[in-house]
């Protein structure tokens, strides 16, 4: 493939607007053609990127830069960790090729700045992010792989791929010279040590591994998402946001942190109990655990089981309850390894039921 880059002539009064040594000063790298890097940070809003005036906007580099910076965060990761199990490399790539680490990483080296637009809307979005993103840089330990608060605008992820995009074209597409432009960019990266599980995926396992039935239920009043965690029937999280992930991902911490404050509080109440007990002599029993603190013998038959090969199984009943006839009937379906399919059975069979009458 023949190798194409811009032949865009960038007028003389937008190359004196931009700060070009600053600009490469912070890329470390020269450009042989400028033209390519002023499209990579050309929003649309700004109206020289009109097709009539032949400055296009980012967007063609950042497909490109995108799929470039992809490819090399996954060999990096790939070929670091070689002894990672292929579950956790996803993790760790998920992690580091992403909008919000990308916008992060612009903010870090001052990209932002030399954003080429034309929204007072956008800019204030830009700027309340570099706000945050300033105050997290301060909380001890903090890192940001993907579990802040406070949701980046896409522009500033986007013009790190387009930027990528535009040095993959100058340098006549050496992928080795974005790695060795991006490597200092992205630091510090993820690693095995710094990556934090995902509120929504840290709840999904705790419930798969005690069989319990997480649902997430969402509703949106005007502007604002609310989104509510139910655990077997039984709210335990609720959270309101703007995005709705974003909602989600909020009411799973809420919901998290529910659930360790009613552990930790079964095994104040567990502790007690066997205190009291073995005061009165009766040792057997103080090493039983109290009726009520369901979750954690369930938790404890799960470890065990868990020790040993079987195959997961759930069974669910669909019950229909009529008030005109006063005819009440439930199918059980059959043992399923998902919940979904599981009920999935239940539901075909009592569909079956309600058409034979």
């Amino acid at each position: 493939m023949e190798c194409s880059t811009s032949n865009v002539n960038v007028p003389e009064d937008i190359l004196r607007s931009i700060n070009f040594e600053a600009l490469e000063g912070a890329l470390n790298i020269k450009f042989n053609n400028r033209g390519l890097l002023v499209e990579a940070i050309t929003h649309g809003s700004q109206p020289s990127s009109s097709s009539s005036s032949g400055l296009p906007c980012y967007k063609r580099l950042e497909l490109i830069g995108d799929a470039i910076l992809a490819d090399l965060i996954t060999r990096h990761l790939f070929f670091l960790y070689k002894h990672l199990p292929t579950g956790r490399l996803t993790d760790l790539r998920a992690a580091s090729v992403n909008n919000e680490y990308f916008a992060r990483v612009a903010v870090k080296n001052n990209l932002h700045v030399h954003l080429r637009h034309a929204s007072p809307a956008l800019e204030k979005q830009i700027q309340d992010f570099v706000k945050e993103v300033q105050n997290e840089w301060l909380k001890p330990g903090f890192n940001f792989f993907g579990l802040s608060d406070c949701k980046a605008p896409k522009v500033l992820g986007d013009i790190v791929e387009s930027i990528a995009g535009a040095i993959f074209l100058d340098s006549g597409r050496g992928i080795s010279v974005v790695w060795k432009v991006f490597q200092p960019l992205l630091h510090p990266m993820v690693t095995p040590d710094t990556l934090p599980m995902h509120p929504v995926r840290e709840l999904q396992e705790r419930c798969g591994q005690q069989a319990e039935l997480l649902e997430y239920r969402q509703s949106r009043s005007g502007n604002m998402a609310t989104v509510e965690v139910f655990f077997d029937g039984v709210q335990i999280g609720i959270a309101q946001n703007p995005q709705t992930k974003m909602a989600q991902k909020l009411a799973a911490r809420n919901a998290l942190a529910a659930l360790k404050e009613k552990e930790m509080a079964e095994a104040k109440e567990d502790d007690d109990e066997n205190g009291k007990k073995a005061k009165e002599g009766d040792d057997e029993n103080g090493k039983r655990k109290k009726n009520g603190s369901q979750t954690l013998t369930r938790q404890m038959l799960n470890d065990i089981c868990f020790r040993w090969p079987y195959a997961k199984q759930f069974t669910f009943a669909a019950r229909v309850n009529t008030t005109d006839r006063g005819w009440t009937d439930e199918c059980v379906g059959d043992p399923m390894p998902s919940i979904k399919k599981a009920k999935d059975s239940a539901a075909v069979l009592l569909l079956e039921l309600i058409n034979r009458f």
